[in-house]
């Protein structure tokens, strides 16, 4: 099925369905865009929407309709790479509470390919068919953008598992919508010794995870987990007083990895090459940094574009 890339959207409808009376307000054009860290052995992770709402904290709603409906494969927007989605569109300036992306369900429309399954689509859902993305801010800029960023490794989860696969759940957890202008990058590189040091496997269990701070207690620096999936277990090995990381990623062919699109700020960065078992809802008590010392902070400001080299 070919996909379409969605680069201009303007000439789409625009309904607007206001619930209070906004004549005295102002009003900024918008562009989204949508990038993602990705997520090993998958070559497609593949959505199709047709409606975007945008609910205003007063609860005036914003629908932008699109004919028929867009088809977005994930996947060929990693890191600083994006796709823009809808561009221009008219919004009340002030707080937004929410992002809400209806998804098409027609299941044949959203799907998942493994690297090795030779094209063979697996069913991606999302719960109600809406994701449902968080709040931002539109302020009285001429233009203002905003990339949605989808952190794969935390919100793309297997149901079942690869001898019993039902299918994948694309959610909320791990997406997070960020102001261009406000946005910093940061990307690096792992010494190949470094790979090979103590225990670690050259080929598996290799990746950076970022953490949102300085001063970290490092042993409560946890894996990737999500307490507020329903099947989340928290049980003999608890995740009680461990930190989440903000985002992660793997490493590409020459060892490198990159963070795009996160908000200004501090960040604690930590390499791990025990982390082939990271489940995205368990919290797996997993090492992390590994080997020891494998860490460093760093501050980035708006339009930063940090970098760190991890080496013996």
């Amino acid at each position: 099925m070919k996909l379409t890339q969605i680069l201009v959207a303007a000439s789409l409808p625009l309904f607007l369905a206001a619930c209070s009376d906004s004549d005295s307000n102002s009003y900024s054009s918008v562009d989204f865009w949508v990038s993602d860290a990705p997520v090993e052995g998958l070559s497609a992770v593949v959505i199709a929407f047709d409606r975007l709402e945008f609910i205003h904290s007063d609860g005036e709603r914003t629908f932008h309709d699109i004919a028929g409906y867009e088809q977005i494969n994930l996947l060929e927007y990693p890191d600083t790479q994006s796709a823009l989605i809808i561009s221009d569109i008219v919004l009340r300036t002030g707080e937004y509470k929410n992002l809400i992306i209806h998804i098409e369900p027609d299941q044949d429309l959203n799907y998942v390919i493994k690297t090795d399954a030779l094209g063979v689509q697996e069913d991606l859902k999302q719960p109600s068919n809406k994701l449902k993305l968080g709040s931002f801010t539109v302020t009285d800029e001429a233009v203002q953008a905003f990339t949605i960023e989808f952190d794969l490794r935390q919100s793309l989860v297997l149901r079942g598992n690869n001898n019993n696969n039902n299918g994948y759940n694309l959610k909320p957890h791990g997406v997070t919508i960020i102001d261009n202008d406000g946005a910093a990058s940061l990307s690096g590189s792992v010494d190949e010794m470094l790979l090979e040091a103590g225990g670690c496997d050259v080929d598996t269990g290799n990746f950076v995870y970022l953490y949102q701070g300085k001063n970290l207690v490092i042993s409560a620096l946890a894996d990737n987990f999500d307490p507020l999936d329903s099947e989340f277990d928290d049980g003999a090995l608890s995740a009680s007083g461990f930190i989440a990381p903000y985002a992660s990623t793997g490493l590409d062919a020459v060892n490198d990895f990159a963070f795009g699109f996160l908000p200004a700020g501090d960040y604690t960065l930590a390499f791990s090459c025990s982390a082939v078992a990271d489940d995205p809802i368990q919290f797996d008590g997993l090492t992390i940094p590994d080997p020891v010392g494998q860490l460093v902070e760093i501050s980035l400001s708006a339009g930063d574009s940090g970098s760190n080299t991890f080496n013996l």
